[in-house]
């Protein structure tokens, strides 16, 4: 009777192990703009290690939304900053280099959960961000059929106009579609303040963009069960099923 007993709860063991195992994230897409080819970019790609065992992270300067969505063959090479980092030991960080569309990457890994950091550079005018909708529909559309949790990481406080006056204007925009495509936004503008005397009024220094980076990643940390599970539904189902999830913090909205 006591060896019976024992292989039942080793058996249990084994099989809620098994359920703990199913249930975890185990490929993550993360993919930005001149942000994430910087600090930020690395706090966060070194956190989602810790979070998957397998993490593609794919910073292109100066991209838009309309960037990752164009046509292959109308690509242009990024000159100011590329950084693809698939694992600790491949890597690549080069000024030029001609990038992939997000459909591409995302079909070749087929994350359950991707991560996306864009919205800046649509800020340059009202008509641009308006433009640039149908793209972030678009690429959240694509993970959402791929069966992936999206994350939407809006972009933070900034000093430099038409981007700073166009600032609450975008996030709105952002906003509304990533919720209605129930997809979690984090407001980086609520958990930054651009820090005086940077030169041009958009990015963040070193150390400024390692705190963004760590505000950020807290902000995923704390949702990350419900990402988890919202992953497992939608690879099971085809689409995410989190309702209407943003983050705030405790700033008010500047």
């Amino acid at each position: 009777m006591n060896s019976a007993f024992i292989a039942f709860i080793l058996f249990l063991t084994m099989s809620s192990s098994q359920a703990a195992s199913e249930g975890a994230v185990s490929k993550v897409l993360f993919v930005g703009d001149s942000h994430s080819y910087g600090n930020f970019g690395k706090v966060l790609d070194k956190y989602l290690r810790t979070r998957a065992p397998k993490v593609l992270s794919i910073s292109s300067c100066g991209s838009s939304p309309s960037t990752w969505t164009t046509d292959k063959g109308n690509f242009k090479t990024t000159n100011c900053g590329y950084w693809r980092r698939q694992s600790v030991d491949k890597e690549i960080r080069v000024k030029s280099h001609q990038m992939n569309s997000f459909s591409e990457e995302f079909d070749t890994l087929k994350p359950d959960v991707t991560v996306i950091s864009l919205g800046t550079n649509i800020l340059a005018s009202e008509g641009n961000i308006q433009r640039e909708k149908v793209h972030i529909e678009k690429m959240i559309q694509h993970a959402r059929k791929g069966g992936s949790q999206c994350v939407w990481i809006g972009p933070p406080d900034l000093a430099r106009d038409p981007f700073k006056k166009n600032l609450l204007k975008g996030i709105a925009e952002i906003k509304t579609i990533v919720e209605k495509n129930d997809c979690i936004y984090i407001d980086s503008a609520r958990l930054t303040k651009y820090p005086q005397g940077n030169s041009d009024g958009i990015h963040y220094g070193p150390q400024d963009a390692t705190k963004w980076g760590e505000a950020v990643q807290k902000a995923l940390d704390s949702q990350w069960n419900q990402i988890e599970a919202a992953s497992q539904r939608a690879q099971r189902k085809g689409s995410p099923l989190l309702e209407g999830t943003s983050t705030t913090s405790s700033k008010g909205t500047k």
